[in-house]
């Protein structure tokens, strides 16, 4: 019996062990990592979730607290309450422990791992379908769904995606619809991307089952989609508040166009070699250039003459046709996956390692149909020796990039390293970074370095920060200002600044003219009522000051500070 058909009598059990023991060799080593970035507003300190009780306004709103108590709360551009719904039940079993995050979501990704082996297994033999299956969990792109906390949704919305789809092929009556499409509406909970698992769904009963279930799962599944859009809608609307927080996103659809071939092109040599790795990355290309467009452009359309020739191939050798129709579904999988990273609608960055994940899966796949029909062209044990050793690399590879999440220190300066010049959040959280060590000189240099690549509003209200702490209370002003020239998710926060600055800077005009034009956009805001009212007290409009400071304690009865004002200045007591 040769090797291969010795790898080949390995059982699923078997295989999900295997795939497992590499989940958690290769992704221990952050289990310890932190909360940083997006998990401190998103987790640590947002109320809302620290709470189940509030699972209610997980379906209202976005994903970030906005600091007005428990009035409209969660805000964002992106629904994603699943995921909120997750962090909340974690927060509430554990409290702020990031290890029973990372375990929560290693868990997800290497089930998802798991999963995808056993969907392979249906078009490949059991030692290809695992080493696909392990080369996805294992590479180095995909790394950061397992690490990164804010990659949640990703790990939610692909394990209940895919699983809906091995449910569909693995149970072939009607009733089963209704299962698939309830793992549907998670996996569109989870993350809008989950929409791109209906579209596969689709176009494997409209190959494979010759419309036997094709129209039954469409009247299904529309219920489930009608209901993800009324809640969406109803929450953020139905293409959300777009920030324009990025420089891709600040560009027309033209100019956006002609970024796309360089974002296909960095997919394509990243799965290969991936080096140079970072959480983000924000260059453009807005202009024609030979080196950013054209030849970009080229690569990517030699890589798709090469899977349309090995299309025709498997074409004219497939007799029945079902290695061919295998190939297309995968290729329709990658292509679908890979058609929303392209800016047709601008993003929050230009391209992230982790929105490979999706068409990752039907690579894959492609490059098994493949080697299923030219297996005779190779020695069964050069291939394997490859694939362990492209294996180990990738490991390796991720590995090491979990230590890049160790710290927002850390993982800013990779993304510095890498980017070069184009990082404008990488220099924001070094700012940071540096403001939390009140290192305000150092803090100052990278916040203004971030706002010379792309001025935003995060960056801004980092500067007024720094300033505050200099006690150059003026150009705090003017950066805070700055900031809401943008149409910002830290709007709150940023009108919050200006109004404590009105207790130690400005005439009273202004800054009585700045509160009261603050809270007719934020009229929840029980900051900016706390500063009228003390504005207003100072200047003995008792009645006004009383109005105030009601408003204040209505929507914020559990800050200290406001209960103490509240009480003296209803009692006329001097602060």
């Amino acid at each position: 019996m040769s090797m291969l058909a010795k790898l080949n009598k390995i059982t699923s059990w078997q295989a999900a062990i295997i795939i497992a023991i590499m989940g958690f060799s290769v992704f221990f080593v952050g289990l310890t990592n932190p909360f940083i970035g997006d998990d401190l507003t998103q987790i640590v300190s947002n109320p809302v979730v620290h709470s189940i009780s509030n699972i209610s306004r997980f379906f209202e709103g976005g994903t970030f607290y906005n600091g007005q108590g428990f009035g409209p709360q969660l805000y964002g551009a992106y629904f994603r309450p699943l995921m909120t719904t997750t962090y909340s039940l974690l927060y509430s079993l554990f409290g702020p422990r990031p290890l029973y995050f990372h375990l929560f979501q290693l868990l997800l990704y290497i089930g998802s791992a798991i999963i995808l082996y056993l969907f392979f297994r249906y078009s490949f033999k059991p030692v290809l379908a695992l080493t696909l299956s392990i080369i996805f969990l294992v590479h180095p792109l995909n790394s950061q769904v397992a690490f990164a906390i804010p990659a949640m949704q990703d790990a939610l919305f692909f394990f209940f995606g895919i699983l809906a789809l091995y449910l569909l092929l693995r149970l072939k009556s009607i009733k089963s619809l209704i299962l698939v499409s309830i793992c549907l509406l998670i996996s569109l909970l989870s993350k809008e991307t989950g929409v791109l698992f209906i579209a596969i769904c689709l176009i494997y009963l409209f190959l494979f089952e010759y419309r036997k279930r094709l129209y039954a799962f469409i009247g299904i599944v529309a219920l489930p989609i009608a209901l993800w859009l009324t809640l969406k809608i109803h929450a953020i609307g139905l293409l959300g508040a777009n920030p324009h927080n990025a420089p891709i996103d600040s560009l027309s659809l033209s100019s956006r166009l002609l970024t796309a071939p360089s974002i296909v092109l960095s997919c394509i040599t990243k799965f290969i070699f991936p080096w140079k790795l970072a959480s983000a990355y924000y260059w453009t290309n807005p202009t024609f250039s030979l080196r950013h467009v054209l030849i970009p452009l080229l690569i990517d359309i030699a890589v798709l003459a090469i899977f349309v020739y090995f299309a025709f191939i498997i074409y004219r050798q497939d007799a029945k046709k079902t290695q061919f129709y295998t190939y297309i579904f995968f290729f329709g999988w990658l292509s679908l996956g890979m058609l929303t990273t392209l800016q047709i609608i601008p993003l929050d960055m230009t391209t992230c390692d982790s929105w490979f994940y999706f068409p990752m899966a039907g690579l894959l796949g492609m490059l098994g149909i493949i080697l299923t029909n030219y297996k005779h062209h190779f020695r069964a044990r050069w291939l394997i020796l490859l694939a362990i050793t492209w294996i180990v690399i990738l490991s390796v590879t991720t590995i090491f990039r979990g230590f890049e999440w160790r710290s927002v220190i850390s993982l800013a300066e990779n993304n510095i390293a890498v980017s070069e010049s184009d990082d404008y959040v990488a220099y924001d959280n070094t700012a940071i970074n540096y403001y939390n060590q009140k290192d305000y000189t150092h803090a100052e240099i990278y916040a203004k370095k971030s706002i010379a690549i792309f001025p935003d509003s995060n960056s801004y209200y980092t500067l007024g920060h720094i300033y505050e702490m200099l006690g150059d209370y003026p150009d705090a002003v003017k950066a805070y200002t700055a900031g809401l020239k943008f149409n910002s998710s830290i709007q709150v926060q940023l009108y919050d600044r200006l109004g404590a600055l009105t207790v130690v800077n400005g005439s009273n005009a202004t800054n009585k003219q700045l509160l009261v034009g603050a809270l007719n956009k934020l009229p929840g805001d029980a900051n900016l009522w706390f500063y009228l009212a003390i504005l207003e007290y100072h200047q003995d409009n008792i009645s006004n000051a009383q109005y105030e400071i009601r408003q204040a304690y209505l929507y914020e009865p559990s800050d200290s500070t406001i209960s103490k004002y509240y009480y003296k200045i209803m009692h006329g007591l001097p602060i």
